[in-house]
């Protein structure tokens, strides 16, 4: 298994974002920890990273992993304002030494406002999760819909 030792995000924006603003370049740092049997087996993950706006308390993860196709579904902890999701990226690594770091670039839409939310500033924070080439695997079926008769 990996650990992940920290996930530190680089905004490389002014300090005041203009509502027109559509291609703002952040870059995300993550030092991942391999163990000697990961290490040994070259083993394989992917990386996912998850953007988020958050405002007052983090919304909680459920983590919905698929190699992947990953994605995560939050638990909304505030019903006035649920946290803005921004954005996600996700990153093929293997395991080669005990220690990887790995910068990864995105851009980002952070002029983008949702809804008739009055916004000042932007709280973001990056969610990472790992997932092993050997894990447990989840998927959601596509929707059937079907009529009720009364």
């Amino acid at each position: 298994m990996a650990k992940i030792i920290s996930v530190d995000l680089l905004l490389n924006t002014p300090d005041v974002i203009d509502i027109t603003d559509n291609q703002t370049d952040i870059t995300v740092t993550t030092k991942l920890q391999f163990h000697e049997p990961d290490i040994k087996g070259k083993l394989d993950y992917y990386l996912h990273l998850f953007v988020y706006d958050v405002h007052s308390n983090v919304d909680p993860p459920v983590i919905i992993a698929n190699w992947d196709e990953s994605y995560v579904i939050p638990v909304e902890t505030s019903l006035d304002h649920p946290d803005d999701f921004l954005g996600t990226i996700a990153i093929h690594i293997q395991a080669t030494e005990k220690e990887m770091t790995i910068e990864t670039p995105m851009t980002l839409k952070l002029g983008n406002i949702r809804g008739s939310g009055a916004y000042y500033v932007r709280n973001l924070e990056v969610f990472a999760t790992a997932v092993p080439m050997v894990s447990r695997v989840s998927k959601w079926s596509k929707p059937s819909v079907t009529t009720i008769l009364r």
